[in-house]
């Protein structure tokens, strides 16, 4: 198969940078879905608005948790069975993720539409962002099973060595979302309702079209109707590969309503609006780094079920010294341009006041991100979940809620702001151990190979 020949001897820079490019701009467009609606709804209906969408930004979390957790899970798996040349592994392995991936969409949005009110609650919604909550909310739930085929379909095409195909398959949906936007909150006036339904419609667009591709034969895989059985030793590697992912989704969501709650008790909605912006932002920030960490997934992948352990590591270091690189540079156009940024998102004075220190707090750090990211992709395309998930773990939820508590107690409101970029560098130490020790294993098996 003229793919594993490439991932396996191909020049590694090329390769890193044609399967990142596409995954890292595949990652923004799907970001734009939220990004656009929050400057559409900030510049056209207000701070209390713009905090309504902000208090649902954990919905979003939500959706891709379930969705990564089948879409990257199976792709990590069918690049491995790739690099193994095992066709048949590979079919039942999309088929397995696809049904995953519908069950468990359609299950949130039974919850999410039946438990609206105290979930809201949850997510730290205020009096005056309620109405424009809820709206918002009660919509946007109702793409959760086009979001999640989207992100299958976008995974599955990319790892099958069509990265840039993988990319048009969010395109579709973020272009319609933002000619939408405008037509329904710029001129129809339509307001944060317009902005829920251009969403989904978006999504709607997405999935037509990765289905579209699929049955173009896009995908490597033969389709017929066994594949769709969900296998009892499959699906749970499955859910397994991908756990990590729906920990970091999830853990961002709870994150994103503890932010909400803390911003709300010491700044009010202005203080909530910032952070909608700071997130956003963060999305531009962080896109680079995950797109090369989604990139190196199928070469990782196929070169450790092939064997080439060196080539393995290799393509951690090279990957590691673009992602830091071009994050380097949005990381410096954030630091010295916070106000134009702000205004952007139609920010008052009051948010200019504890935006401008917190968006430069929040990112101080945020080029060591990159490797974090890539160490968590690292170990689930080798079928090693479990640093993944400690990684994670640690990252979002043992340092970071913790200190999301306690620094504002002595900091005020910019406290807030710094407990992420600690957290990050406590990451990044745990990173650099697991990785170094995995590398040891590595060139051990490799001597191993060698003599043998």
């Amino acid at each position: 198969m003229k793919t594993n020949a490439d991932f396996q001897q191909g020049k590694l820079f090329g390769l890193i940078l044609r399967f990142s490019i596409p995954a890292a701009l595949s990652l923004l467009i799907t970001a734009i879905y939220n990004i656009v609606d929050r400057i559409f709804v900030g510049n056209f209906n207000g701070t209390s608005a713009l905090a309504g969408l902000s208090v649902c930004f954990p919905l979003s979390f939500m959706m891709m948790a379930f969705a990564l957790t089948c879409s990257a899970g199976g792709a990590s798996l069918f690049s491995l069975f790739a690099g193994q040349g095992e066709q048949e592994k590979m079919d039942r392995c999309f088929g397995n993720a696809l049904v995953l991936v519908i069950v468990s969409e359609l299950s949130l949005t039974a919850l999410l539409l039946i438990f609206a009110d105290p979930l809201l609650t949850v997510f730290g919604v205020t009096q005056t962002s309620y109405s424009y909550a809820l709206a918002y909310y009660r919509i946007v739930a109702l793409g959760c099973l086009f979001q999640g085929l989207t992100q299958v379909f976008c995974d599955f095409v990319r790892v099958s060595g069509r990265p840039v195909s993988g990319m048009l398959v969010t395109t579709v949906g973020a272009v319609t979302n933002l000619i939408l936007d405008a037509l329904f909150v710029a001129c129809l006036g339509w307001g944060v309702v317009g902005a829920a339904w251009a969403t989904v419609i978006g999504q709607c667009f997405s999935a037509l079209f990765g289905l579209s591709l699929v049955v173009q034969g896009k995908v490597n895989v033969r389709l017929h109707r066994g594949i769709f059985r969900l296998e009892k030793k499959l699906w749970p590697r499955i859910v397994s590969c991908g756990f990590a992912f729906w920990v970091a989704q999830m853990a961002m969501g709870f994150i994103a309503l503890i932010y909400n709650g803390q911003l709300g008790k010491y700044g009010g909605d202005a203080a909530i609006s910032v952070y909608a912006v700071v997130s956003s932002i963060m999305t531009f920030v962080i896109m680079p780094a995950s797109g090369i960490s989604q990139g190196i997934q199928p070469i990782v992948g196929n070169n450790f079920g092939a064997g080439r352990y060196r080539r393995v590591m290799e393509t951690l270091v090279k990957a590691t010294i673009i992602s830091v690189a071009i994050t380097c540079l949005i990381w410096l156009v954030t630091m010295l341009f916070p106000r134009q940024i702000l205004l952007a998102f139609g920010a008052t004075e009051e948010m200019l006041a504890i935006g401008i220190p917190g968006l430069r707090t929040n990112f101080c750090i945020t080029p060591v991100l990159g490797f974090v990211m890539l160490a968590t992709t690292f170990f689930q395309s080798i079928g090693k979940p479990i640093p993944s998930i400690v990684i994670t773990v640690l990252r979002q939820i043992v340092f970071l809620i913790p200190l999301i508590y306690l620094f504002p107690l002595a900091l005020g409101t910019n406290g807030v702001f710094w407990a992420q970029p600690v957290s990050d560098f406590l990451a990044l130490a745990v990173s650099l151990w697991l990785v170094l020790r995995e590398n040891r294993q590595l060139h051990r098996r490799e001597k191993q190979v060698t003599n043998s």
